[in-house]
Protein backbone atom coordinates (compact mmCIF):
# COMPACT_ATOMS: atom_id res chain seq x y z
CA UNK A 1 0.00 0.00 0.00
CA UNK A 2 2.81 2.78 0.70
CA UNK A 3 4.66 1.41 -2.79
CA UNK A 4 1.03 2.59 -4.17
CA UNK A 5 0.89 5.88 -2.10
CA UNK A 6 4.50 7.04 -2.98
CA UNK A 7 3.45 6.15 -6.97
CA UNK A 8 0.97 8.58 -6.22
CA UNK A 9 3.37 11.09 -5.53
CA UNK A 10 4.60 11.17 -9.13
CA UNK A 11 1.26 10.16 -11.11
CA UNK A 12 -2.01 11.10 -10.12
CA UNK A 13 -3.62 7.86 -9.27
CA UNK A 14 -6.88 9.25 -7.98
CA UNK A 15 -9.62 10.11 -10.59
CA UNK A 16 -9.23 13.59 -12.10
CA UNK A 17 -11.42 15.90 -10.87
CA UNK A 18 -12.79 18.76 -13.30
CA UNK A 19 -14.68 22.15 -11.45
CA UNK A 20 -18.40 21.74 -11.22
CA UNK A 21 -18.91 25.79 -10.85
CA UNK A 22 -22.62 26.97 -10.30
CA UNK A 23 -21.53 30.57 -11.49
CA UNK A 24 -22.61 32.20 -14.65
CA UNK A 25 -20.04 34.85 -15.98
CA UNK A 26 -22.52 36.35 -18.65
CA UNK A 27 -22.09 40.07 -19.33
CA UNK A 28 -18.98 40.18 -17.73
CA UNK A 29 -15.59 41.65 -19.61
CA UNK A 30 -12.63 42.49 -19.07
CA UNK A 31 -11.00 45.71 -19.75
CA UNK A 32 -7.30 46.75 -20.01
CA UNK A 33 -6.12 50.69 -18.82
CA UNK A 34 -3.40 52.80 -18.98
CA UNK A 35 -3.20 54.40 -15.71
CA UNK A 36 -0.66 56.44 -17.55
CA UNK A 37 -3.31 58.34 -19.77
CA UNK A 38 -5.61 58.64 -16.59
CA UNK A 39 -6.10 61.18 -13.87
CA UNK A 40 -5.58 60.02 -10.55
CA UNK A 41 -9.36 60.84 -9.99
CA UNK A 42 -10.44 58.53 -13.34
CA UNK A 43 -8.25 55.17 -11.63
CA UNK A 44 -9.61 55.76 -8.19
CA UNK A 45 -12.69 55.84 -9.74
CA UNK A 46 -12.46 52.91 -11.46
CA UNK A 47 -10.63 51.04 -8.78
CA UNK A 48 -13.52 51.74 -6.41
CA UNK A 49 -16.29 51.13 -8.41
CA UNK A 50 -18.24 48.38 -6.94
CA UNK A 51 -18.43 46.02 -10.11
CA UNK A 52 -14.91 46.30 -10.55
CA UNK A 53 -12.61 43.36 -10.04
CA UNK A 54 -9.45 44.44 -10.22
CA UNK A 55 -7.41 41.56 -11.88
CA UNK A 56 -4.07 42.53 -12.51
CA UNK A 57 -1.49 45.73 -11.87
CA UNK A 58 1.72 46.22 -14.15
CA UNK A 59 5.04 47.75 -13.32
CA UNK A 60 3.98 49.71 -17.31
CA UNK A 61 1.41 51.38 -15.19
CA UNK A 62 -1.47 48.87 -17.08
CA UNK A 63 -4.27 47.21 -15.71
CA UNK A 64 -6.50 44.60 -15.59
CA UNK A 65 -10.29 45.23 -14.16
CA UNK A 66 -13.25 42.57 -14.84
CA UNK A 67 -16.71 44.39 -14.68
CA UNK A 68 -19.27 42.36 -13.05
CA UNK A 69 -22.67 42.38 -14.71
CA UNK A 70 -24.35 41.43 -11.24
CA UNK A 71 -22.67 44.41 -9.59
CA UNK A 72 -24.02 46.87 -11.90
CA UNK A 73 -20.99 46.14 -14.14
CA UNK A 74 -23.00 47.63 -17.07
CA UNK A 75 -22.48 51.56 -15.49
CA UNK A 76 -18.58 50.31 -15.36
CA UNK A 77 -18.64 49.01 -18.83
CA UNK A 78 -19.93 52.37 -20.11
CA UNK A 79 -17.45 54.49 -18.23
CA UNK A 80 -14.57 52.62 -19.23
CA UNK A 81 -15.56 52.56 -22.99
CA UNK A 82 -15.59 55.81 -22.60
CA UNK A 83 -11.87 56.74 -21.68
CA UNK A 84 -9.60 56.63 -24.35
CA UNK A 85 -6.85 55.23 -21.94
CA UNK A 86 -8.88 51.74 -21.47
CA UNK A 87 -10.10 48.95 -23.89
CA UNK A 88 -11.93 45.63 -23.86
CA UNK A 89 -9.45 42.45 -23.59
CA UNK A 90 -12.22 39.89 -22.94
CA UNK A 91 -15.50 40.40 -24.50
CA UNK A 92 -16.82 37.64 -22.90
CA UNK A 93 -15.71 36.22 -19.59
CA UNK A 94 -18.33 33.48 -19.54
CA UNK A 95 -16.42 32.25 -22.53
CA UNK A 96 -13.13 32.20 -21.09
CA UNK A 97 -13.58 30.29 -18.31
CA UNK A 98 -15.77 27.67 -20.20
CA UNK A 99 -12.78 27.26 -22.63
CA UNK A 100 -10.40 26.35 -19.39
CA UNK A 101 -12.64 24.43 -18.16
CA UNK A 102 -12.95 22.27 -21.68
CA UNK A 103 -9.22 22.38 -21.56
CA UNK A 104 -9.26 20.63 -18.23
CA UNK A 105 -11.64 17.90 -18.78
CA UNK A 106 -9.59 17.40 -22.24
CA UNK A 107 -6.12 17.37 -20.37
CA UNK A 108 -7.39 15.31 -17.99
CA UNK A 109 -9.06 12.58 -19.91
CA UNK A 110 -7.34 9.56 -20.77
CA UNK A 111 -3.70 8.58 -19.55
CA UNK A 112 -2.45 9.03 -16.16
CA UNK A 113 -0.76 12.31 -15.64
CA UNK A 114 2.00 13.35 -13.01
CA UNK A 115 1.12 15.22 -10.24
CA UNK A 116 2.35 18.34 -11.23
CA UNK A 117 0.85 18.13 -14.92
CA UNK A 118 -2.53 19.42 -13.70
CA UNK A 119 -4.33 20.98 -10.34
CA UNK A 120 -5.76 19.28 -7.91
CA UNK A 121 -8.71 20.21 -5.23
CA UNK A 122 -8.23 21.04 -1.19
CA UNK A 123 -8.17 17.15 0.05
CA UNK A 124 -6.25 15.76 -2.89
CA UNK A 125 -3.06 18.64 -1.73
CA UNK A 126 -4.05 17.87 1.99
CA UNK A 127 -3.51 14.22 1.48
CA UNK A 128 -0.24 15.18 -1.18
CA UNK A 129 1.91 16.96 2.22
CA UNK A 130 1.08 14.43 4.62
CA UNK A 131 1.98 11.47 2.34
CA UNK A 132 5.29 13.75 1.26
CA UNK A 133 6.58 14.60 4.42
CA UNK A 134 5.86 10.35 5.68
CA UNK A 135 8.13 9.53 2.79
CA UNK A 136 10.71 11.77 3.54
CA UNK A 137 10.43 11.91 7.44
CA UNK A 138 14.00 12.78 8.00
CA UNK A 139 13.58 16.11 6.57
CA UNK A 140 10.27 16.82 6.30
CA UNK A 141 7.14 16.92 9.51
CA UNK A 142 3.33 17.96 8.79
CA UNK A 143 1.44 19.71 11.06
CA UNK A 144 -2.44 18.81 10.57
CA UNK A 145 -3.83 22.31 11.73
CA UNK A 146 -2.25 25.14 12.51
CA UNK A 147 -6.04 26.16 13.22
CA UNK A 148 -9.45 25.83 11.02
CA UNK A 149 -11.42 27.93 8.42
CA UNK A 150 -14.74 29.61 9.13
CA UNK A 151 -16.40 26.53 8.10
CA UNK A 152 -13.78 24.42 9.68
CA UNK A 153 -11.46 23.05 7.13
CA UNK A 154 -7.68 22.70 8.55
CA UNK A 155 -4.93 24.70 7.25
CA UNK A 156 -1.50 22.50 7.42
CA UNK A 157 1.97 23.44 7.77
CA UNK A 158 4.98 21.92 6.52
CA UNK A 159 8.54 22.33 7.83
CA UNK A 160 11.11 21.37 5.58
CA UNK A 161 14.91 20.91 7.23
CA UNK A 162 18.04 19.23 7.10
CA UNK A 163 20.76 17.79 9.98
CA UNK A 164 20.08 19.59 13.32
CA UNK A 165 16.61 19.80 12.37
CA UNK A 166 15.23 20.29 16.33
CA UNK A 167 17.94 23.55 16.49
CA UNK A 168 15.17 25.67 17.68
CA UNK A 169 17.73 28.69 16.95
CA UNK A 170 17.53 28.13 12.84
CA UNK A 171 16.67 30.69 11.02
CA UNK A 172 13.38 30.26 9.07
CA UNK A 173 12.02 31.38 5.82
CA UNK A 174 7.94 31.22 6.04
CA UNK A 175 6.09 30.84 2.44
CA UNK A 176 2.18 31.04 2.75
CA UNK A 177 0.14 30.09 0.10
CA UNK A 178 -3.47 30.39 -1.83
CA UNK A 179 -4.92 33.59 0.04
CA UNK A 180 -6.41 34.38 -2.81
CA UNK A 181 -8.80 31.51 -4.14
CA UNK A 182 -8.66 31.47 -7.72
CA UNK A 183 -4.90 31.77 -7.82
CA UNK A 184 -4.51 28.30 -8.66
CA UNK A 185 -0.84 28.37 -9.60
CA UNK A 186 0.16 29.77 -6.25
CA UNK A 187 -0.79 26.66 -4.47
CA UNK A 188 0.70 24.49 -7.06
CA UNK A 189 4.07 26.25 -7.26
CA UNK A 190 4.53 25.96 -3.39
CA UNK A 191 3.89 22.49 -3.79
CA UNK A 192 6.66 22.12 -6.36
CA UNK A 193 9.25 24.27 -4.60
CA UNK A 194 8.70 21.82 -1.60
CA UNK A 195 8.38 18.74 -3.38
CA UNK A 196 12.46 20.26 -5.05
CA UNK A 197 13.62 20.57 -1.73
CA UNK A 198 12.88 17.30 -0.01
CA UNK A 199 13.26 15.34 -3.43
CA UNK A 200 16.99 17.28 -4.40
CA UNK A 201 18.71 17.11 -0.77
CA UNK A 202 20.66 14.14 -1.29
CA UNK A 203 21.86 14.58 -4.76
CA UNK A 204 21.87 18.87 -4.71
CA UNK A 205 24.97 20.07 -2.33
CA UNK A 206 23.25 23.42 -2.91
CA UNK A 207 19.76 22.43 -1.54
CA UNK A 208 21.42 20.49 0.85
CA UNK A 209 23.76 22.99 2.35
CA UNK A 210 20.80 25.27 2.85
CA UNK A 211 18.38 22.94 4.30
CA UNK A 212 21.02 22.35 6.83
CA UNK A 213 21.38 25.62 7.36
CA UNK A 214 18.03 27.41 7.49
CA UNK A 215 14.37 25.65 8.06
CA UNK A 216 11.23 26.22 5.95
CA UNK A 217 7.63 26.77 7.32
CA UNK A 218 5.21 26.29 4.13
CA UNK A 219 1.40 26.89 4.70
CA UNK A 220 -0.40 25.59 1.83
CA UNK A 221 -4.04 27.23 2.43
CA UNK A 222 -4.35 30.52 3.99
CA UNK A 223 -7.72 30.61 2.34
CA UNK A 224 -9.41 26.45 2.11
CA UNK A 225 -12.56 27.50 1.85
CA UNK A 226 -12.48 29.97 -0.74
CA UNK A 227 -9.90 27.81 -2.77
CA UNK A 228 -13.06 24.81 -2.10
CA UNK A 229 -15.55 27.39 -3.46
CA UNK A 230 -13.53 27.63 -7.24
CA UNK A 231 -13.75 24.33 -7.81
CA UNK A 232 -17.41 23.64 -6.73
CA UNK A 233 -19.14 27.62 -6.79
CA UNK A 234 -17.19 30.28 -8.64
CA UNK A 235 -14.18 30.01 -10.08
CA UNK A 236 -13.00 33.32 -10.23
CA UNK A 237 -14.06 33.63 -6.48
CA UNK A 238 -11.55 35.88 -4.37
CA UNK A 239 -11.71 36.18 -0.91
CA UNK A 240 -12.57 33.94 2.35
CA UNK A 241 -16.52 32.81 2.70
CA UNK A 242 -16.92 34.80 5.40
CA UNK A 243 -20.76 35.88 5.93
CA UNK A 244 -20.95 39.66 6.92
CA UNK A 245 -23.25 40.96 9.06
CA UNK A 246 -25.93 43.29 7.57
CA UNK A 247 -25.09 42.24 3.69
CA UNK A 248 -25.70 39.71 1.13
CA UNK A 249 -22.49 39.38 -0.21
CA UNK A 250 -19.86 36.90 1.35
CA UNK A 251 -16.64 37.22 1.83
CA UNK A 252 -13.21 39.30 3.22
CA UNK A 253 -10.20 39.87 0.80
CA UNK A 254 -7.84 38.31 3.74
CA UNK A 255 -4.70 40.20 1.70
CA UNK A 256 -6.63 43.65 2.93
CA UNK A 257 -6.73 42.04 6.44
CA UNK A 258 -3.93 41.74 8.22
CA UNK A 259 -2.74 44.44 10.81
CA UNK A 260 -0.70 46.37 8.94
CA UNK A 261 -2.08 49.85 8.53
CA UNK A 262 -5.61 48.36 8.17
CA UNK A 263 -7.72 50.29 6.40
CA UNK A 264 -5.06 53.21 5.35
CA UNK A 265 -6.00 53.03 1.46
CA UNK A 266 -6.18 50.17 -1.54
CA UNK A 267 -9.30 48.52 0.19
CA UNK A 268 -12.93 48.92 0.67
CA UNK A 269 -15.38 49.13 3.23
CA UNK A 270 -18.13 47.73 1.12
CA UNK A 271 -18.73 43.55 1.67
CA UNK A 272 -20.29 43.60 -1.62
CA UNK A 273 -15.94 44.39 -2.68
CA UNK A 274 -13.36 42.15 -3.95
CA UNK A 275 -11.17 44.37 -1.52
CA UNK A 276 -13.43 44.72 1.29
CA UNK A 277 -10.72 44.66 4.43
CA UNK A 278 -13.63 43.03 6.89
CA UNK A 279 -14.88 44.67 10.19
CA UNK A 280 -11.55 44.98 11.60
CA UNK A 281 -7.54 44.59 11.42
CA UNK A 282 -7.75 40.63 11.66
CA UNK A 283 -10.70 40.22 11.62
CA UNK A 284 -10.87 36.80 9.91
CA UNK A 285 -10.01 33.51 11.71
CA UNK A 286 -7.72 32.41 8.19
CA UNK A 287 -5.62 36.00 9.66
CA UNK A 288 -5.47 35.27 12.85
CA UNK A 289 -4.14 32.04 12.42
CA UNK A 290 -1.08 32.57 10.13
CA UNK A 291 0.10 35.72 12.27
CA UNK A 292 -0.09 33.23 15.07
CA UNK A 293 1.86 30.69 13.74
CA UNK A 294 4.19 33.41 12.16
CA UNK A 295 4.91 34.52 15.89
CA UNK A 296 5.26 31.37 16.87
CA UNK A 297 8.45 30.33 14.28
CA UNK A 298 10.99 32.75 15.06
CA UNK A 299 13.88 33.19 14.14
CA UNK A 300 11.95 34.44 10.68
CA UNK A 301 14.39 36.27 8.25
CA UNK A 302 12.40 35.92 5.64
CA UNK A 303 8.35 35.71 4.00
CA UNK A 304 6.82 35.52 0.76
CA UNK A 305 3.14 35.58 0.22
CA UNK A 306 2.21 34.03 -3.21
CA UNK A 307 0.01 35.26 -5.64
CA UNK A 308 -0.62 35.75 -9.56
CA UNK A 309 -0.80 37.10 -11.97
CA UNK A 310 1.43 39.69 -13.36
CA UNK A 311 4.99 38.45 -12.90
CA UNK A 312 5.96 40.88 -10.02
CA UNK A 313 8.57 40.83 -7.11
CA UNK A 314 6.95 43.14 -4.66
CA UNK A 315 8.59 44.42 -1.70
CA UNK A 316 7.49 47.11 1.53
CA UNK A 317 5.51 49.13 1.62
CA UNK A 318 2.25 48.85 -0.28
CA UNK A 319 0.47 51.48 2.18
CA UNK A 320 2.76 54.50 1.26
CA UNK A 321 5.60 55.61 -1.12
CA UNK A 322 7.45 55.97 1.54
CA UNK A 323 10.85 54.06 1.56
CA UNK A 324 11.53 51.30 4.57
CA UNK A 325 14.47 51.27 6.61
CA UNK A 326 15.38 48.69 4.37
CA UNK A 327 14.79 50.02 1.08
CA UNK A 328 18.31 49.31 -0.33
CA UNK A 329 18.65 45.34 0.98
CA UNK A 330 15.03 44.65 0.14
CA UNK A 331 15.30 45.95 -3.59
CA UNK A 332 18.81 43.69 -4.15
CA UNK A 333 16.42 40.97 -2.65
CA UNK A 334 14.13 41.31 -5.13
CA UNK A 335 16.50 42.28 -8.03
CA UNK A 336 18.39 39.26 -7.47
CA UNK A 337 15.38 36.82 -7.89
CA UNK A 338 14.60 38.56 -10.85
CA UNK A 339 17.72 37.55 -12.45
CA UNK A 340 17.89 34.17 -10.99
CA UNK A 341 14.36 33.71 -12.63
CA UNK A 342 14.96 35.08 -16.07
CA UNK A 343 18.10 33.11 -16.57
CA UNK A 344 15.59 29.81 -16.46
CA UNK A 345 13.55 30.44 -19.01
CA UNK A 346 13.40 33.84 -19.88
CA UNK A 347 10.46 35.51 -18.05
CA UNK A 348 10.86 38.61 -16.28
CA UNK A 349 9.47 39.42 -13.60
CA UNK A 350 10.09 42.73 -12.31
CA UNK A 351 11.16 43.88 -9.03
CA UNK A 352 9.44 47.05 -7.51
CA UNK A 353 8.03 48.34 -4.23
CA UNK A 354 4.31 46.81 -3.33
CA UNK A 355 2.80 50.57 -3.94
CA UNK A 356 3.29 50.27 -7.64
CA UNK A 357 -0.06 51.74 -9.32
CA UNK A 358 -2.12 51.85 -6.22
CA UNK A 359 -1.39 52.06 -2.43
CA UNK A 360 -3.16 49.02 -0.55
CA UNK A 361 -2.84 48.09 3.30
CA UNK A 362 -3.39 45.53 5.58
CA UNK A 363 -1.21 43.11 3.32
CA UNK A 364 0.35 39.77 4.34
CA UNK A 365 3.69 41.03 2.90
CA UNK A 366 3.72 44.25 4.72
CA UNK A 367 2.72 42.83 7.89
CA UNK A 368 5.96 40.27 7.46
CA UNK A 369 7.83 43.24 7.69
CA UNK A 370 6.46 45.81 10.08
CA UNK A 371 6.27 46.14 14.07
CA UNK A 372 3.73 43.80 15.12
CA UNK A 373 4.65 40.70 13.42
CA UNK A 374 8.62 41.15 14.30
CA UNK A 375 7.64 42.11 17.99
CA UNK A 376 10.08 39.36 19.79
CA UNK A 377 11.58 38.12 16.39
CA UNK A 378 15.80 38.56 16.92
CA UNK A 379 15.50 39.90 12.79
CA UNK A 380 12.75 41.40 11.10
CA UNK A 381 11.31 39.52 8.00
CA UNK A 382 12.16 40.82 4.75
CA UNK A 383 8.37 40.16 3.76
CA UNK A 384 7.50 39.93 -0.63
CA UNK A 385 4.63 39.03 -2.21
CA UNK A 386 5.40 37.32 -5.65
CA UNK A 387 2.98 37.67 -8.45
CA UNK A 388 3.28 34.82 -10.76
CA UNK A 389 2.73 33.98 -14.42
CA UNK A 390 1.67 35.10 -16.49
CA UNK A 391 1.14 38.78 -17.79
CA UNK A 392 -2.55 38.52 -18.77
CA UNK A 393 -2.95 35.94 -21.97
CA UNK A 394 -4.49 33.72 -19.38
CA UNK A 395 -4.22 35.13 -16.27
CA UNK A 396 -5.86 33.53 -12.97
CA UNK A 397 -6.73 30.63 -15.87
CA UNK A 398 -3.13 29.30 -16.37
CA UNK A 399 -3.62 26.24 -18.17
CA UNK A 400 -1.51 22.94 -16.03
CA UNK A 401 1.09 22.94 -18.70
CA UNK A 402 2.57 26.38 -17.05
CA UNK A 403 2.26 24.96 -13.56
CA UNK A 404 6.52 22.88 -14.21
CA UNK A 405 7.92 25.87 -16.14
CA UNK A 406 6.66 28.44 -13.24
CA UNK A 407 8.08 25.90 -10.57
CA UNK A 408 11.61 25.45 -12.12
CA UNK A 409 12.11 29.14 -12.68
CA UNK A 410 10.78 29.94 -9.00
CA UNK A 411 13.33 27.46 -7.41
CA UNK A 412 16.23 29.06 -7.85
CA UNK A 413 14.89 31.92 -7.02
CA UNK A 414 13.95 30.89 -3.55
CA UNK A 415 17.40 29.45 -2.73
CA UNK A 416 19.00 32.87 -3.24
CA UNK A 417 16.63 34.53 -1.45
CA UNK A 418 17.05 32.20 1.47
CA UNK A 419 20.54 31.74 1.20
CA UNK A 420 21.17 35.85 0.98
CA UNK A 421 18.99 36.58 4.46
CA UNK A 422 21.09 33.47 6.30
CA UNK A 423 24.68 35.26 5.37
CA UNK A 424 23.02 38.74 6.53
CA UNK A 425 19.56 39.02 7.55
CA UNK A 426 18.14 42.43 8.37
CA UNK A 427 18.50 43.91 11.28
CA UNK A 428 15.48 43.81 14.30
CA UNK A 429 13.30 46.86 14.56
CA UNK A 430 14.73 49.11 17.60
CA UNK A 431 12.01 49.62 20.10
CA UNK A 432 12.64 53.08 21.84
Amino acid sequence: MRLLVLACLVVACAAHTTPERQVNYEGDRVFRCDSHQMSSGEVKAVFQHTAADMWAERADGTFDVRTVAAMNGEDLVQTLAKLPACHMVIDSVEKYVALFEADMLKHNTGAELAWFDEYHTYDDIFAWYEELANQHADLMRFVPSIGESGEARRQPAVHIAGESRSNSTRHRIYFQCQIHAREWISGATCMYIVNHLVTSYPTDERVKTLLDQIEFVVVPFVNPDGYVYTWNGDRLWRKNRQTNTGSSCRGVDLNRNYNSHWNEGGSSSNPCSETYHGPGPASEIETKNTQGYFRENFPIVGAIDWHSYSQLLLRPWGYTNTDSPDETRLRALGDSMHNEIRAVHGMVYTSQKSIGLYPTSGTASDWFYDTEANTGNPYRAAGFTIELRDTGRYGFLLPPSEIIPTGEEMVPAVLDFAESLYREPLQPIRHN
